[in-house]
């Protein structure tokens, strides 16, 4: 039976939404038949998330009906679409980390292990190691707590809880929502998600993707939605789509080579900013060396593990080598903190937005300010017109999606988030930029103006050292790429505007 033939088991139809004067769904459609993988791309903004937050039962619609299995869907609660089998891993994650991991998989069902008041915790252990070797996490203790796991790890841990709603279904077709599930993933383990995401449809669920990665929606789904403005484009077969379709689509406007903007990429000067000399951080990486020079971009290749972030944190501060030295201008330094090297000039965009990189509670112009006080400060007092105009600067620079600059943070989609933490960077005035993964859940057209930006800075002298959210973006963007092997530099190519390295060789030194 064709996917065309199969029953739907979700359907959304002219589904509207407002948060105060923005009109942030437009009657958006979307329909998901049993045992389908649907794709759902667009720009930051375009309503993908909000549209899944409405169908987790997390908001509320203004307008329009869904239904489930044929029947009328109204979600009081994320718990409550639980019940009637829509589960979600949401974009950023929503693990309780001072639980454990069997807690977390199964927070809010502690009913079912409950006898005569007391919760069977053995029985609870062994139903979670069960869980995570259904969707083929492996060495993970459900007795540990979730705050020493690593990121990604974590984000595994989500997927396991989520694809656990399908166990309890009672034979009724269940909805999975992937919410930018793989930004954090590396290779290995974004093929493991998607050979969990095709066990699911086999079994007759559905499954909802969303990523800004083009080639990913391309590999894992059936079918594809593009929504732009809060509204649907277009919904288009996979089999069908290409990734300069599906960009026109989003953007409305088709992609070009000039993508990286290689005709704004400049020789950088002979000028050393920033040395590092025999570096090491024990059980970490070794005998790094290299140079950064004014107007360069450097950009770090490596897997999960390789060293290349940890460089990074030695870099800014974030932790003390154990080995070797870091020269700024020809000085030795060390800062004691990243607060000691933004006052050298070195700032370090997080990979971890919402752990590191923003104060969701504040507004956007205040995030925007929080590195660079002393530049809207008059008189030796913060000056609110000058945190004013310096957020509406980096706002209409940024295309950041906004009701105004006093708007918590917390309010604005995970895309328009990491641009307002670009922003913060790029109004510091520092010299030395470490980006790692700037346009980590950036929709394509606002990478390419991220792109454009980091031009411009190389154009005014600054040094960035790159690690990309791609393999072909941190090729595509830098003048050198640095190649990074279980702690060892494996590798360096030059990457002239008009030539570049192929992914292949870079690739062959990585793994």
């Amino acid at each position: 039976m064709s996917i065309k033939e199969r029953a739907i088991c979700f359907s959304a139809k002219d589904i509207q939404k407002h948060y105060g004067a923005t009109h942030a769904l437009k009657g958006v459609d979307l329909e998901v038949r049993e045992g389908e993988i649907v794709g759902l791309v667009g720009e930051n903004g375009a309503g993908k998330s909000t549209l899944l937050k409405i169908m987790i039962g997390a908001d509320d619609p203004d307008a329009g009906h869904m239904t489930m299995n044929g029947q009328p869907y109204e979600p009081k609660n994320p718990m409550d679409a639980n019940r009637k089998g829509m589960g979600m891993v949401f974009q950023e994650q929503s693990l309780i980390v001072s639980l454990n991991v069997g807690q977390n998989l199964f927070f809010g069902y502690e009913k079912n292990f409950r006898k005569y008041g007391f919760i069977n915790w053995p029985r609870m252990y062994r139903e979670a190691q069960q869980v995570l070797e259904e969707v083929d996490v492996q060495n993970i203790n459900p007795r540990k707590k979730v705050n020493a796991l690593n990121f990604a790890t974590r984000q595994m841990i989500e997927i396991a809880k989520v694809m656990n709603v399908t166990r309890h279904a009672g034979g009724a077709k269940c909805v999975i929502l992937l919410d930018e599930p793989t930004s954090v993933l590396s290779e290995e383990e974004t093929q493991n998600l998607f050979v969990q995401m095709r066990k699911i449809a086999a079994r007759g669920h559905g499954v909802v993707f969303v990523s800004h990665r083009l080639d990913e929606v391309l590999e894992i789904t059936d079918r594809i939605y593009v929504y732009k403005d809060g509204a649907s484009v277009g919904a288009v077969e996979t089999a069908k789509a290409t990734e300069p379709m599906l960009y026109e689509m989003m953007v409305g406007r088709t992609t070009t080579s000039e993508y990286y903007q290689l005709d704004k990429q400049i020789k950088p000067s002979d000028e050393v900013v920033l040395e590092v000399k025999d570096l090491g951080l024990a059980g970490v990486f070794k005998d790094v060396n290299f140079k950064l020079h004014r107007g360069e971009v450097l950009g770090m290749c490596g897997v999960v593990g390789s060293g290349k972030e940890d460089i990074c944190e030695v870099i800014c501060g974030d932790q003390r080598p154990t080995a070797g030295e870091v020269l700024i201008r020809g000085k030795h330094t060390h800062f004691a903190s990243p607060a000691k090297a933004r006052e050298a000039g070195v700032l370090m965009i997080p990979k971890e937005r919402l752990a590191e990189g923003i104060v969701r509670t504040l507004s956007v112009e205040n995030n925007i300010a929080a590195s660079n006080q002393e530049l809207v400060s008059k008189g030796g007092f913060v000056s609110v017109a000058r945190i004013r105009a310096q957020a509406l600067r980096w706002i209409e620079r940024l295309r950041i999606k906004t009701s105004g600059p006093k708007v918590l943070l917390m309010q604005l989609s995970g895309g328009n988030q990491q641009k307002t933490v670009f922003s913060r960077v790029l109004a510091s005035e520092c010299e030395i930029l470490i980006l790692n993964h700037p346009t980590r859940g950036v929709d394509v057209g606002a990478k390419e103006e991220i792109y454009g930006l980091i031009r411009d800075m190389m154009g005014e002298g600054k040094a960035v050292i790159l690690l990309g959210d791609t393999l072909d973006e941190c090729i595509g963007m830098s003048n050198r790429v640095l190649v990074m092997k279980d702690g060892l530099m494996t590798g360096e190519f030059y990457a002239d505007a008009n030539d570049k390295p192929s992914q292949v060789d870079v690739v062959s030194l990585m793994m």
